[in-house]
């Protein structure tokens, strides 16, 4: 999953993680957030943590759901 997040020019930053999350600071974390939410994927938006501006909480899912996301901030980075 973070390699595939990596690909994408919205994705500002993947944090190193050892655990089944990944914390992603993205272009219009709110944005996307909703726009994710309203697609019926789940995401947690941790922007309102300190340090953590512009941050999304993505759970690595399966292989299908992981590429399901990644379409999906595709398909917003292009709006």
């Amino acid at each position: 999953l973070a390699v595939s997040l990596g690909t994408l020019s919205i994705v500002r930053k993947i944090y190193p993680s050892d655990a089944n999350f990944l914390v992603v600071k993205v272009d219009d974390a709110k944005g996307l957030y909703h726009y994710l939410i309203s697609q019926g994927t789940v995401v947690r938006d941790r922007s309102t943590v300190i340090l953590c501006e512009e941050c999304l909480r993505i759970t690595v899912g399966t292989e299908k759901e992981n590429e399901i996301l990644v379409s999906q901030m595709e398909q917003f980075n292009s709006k």
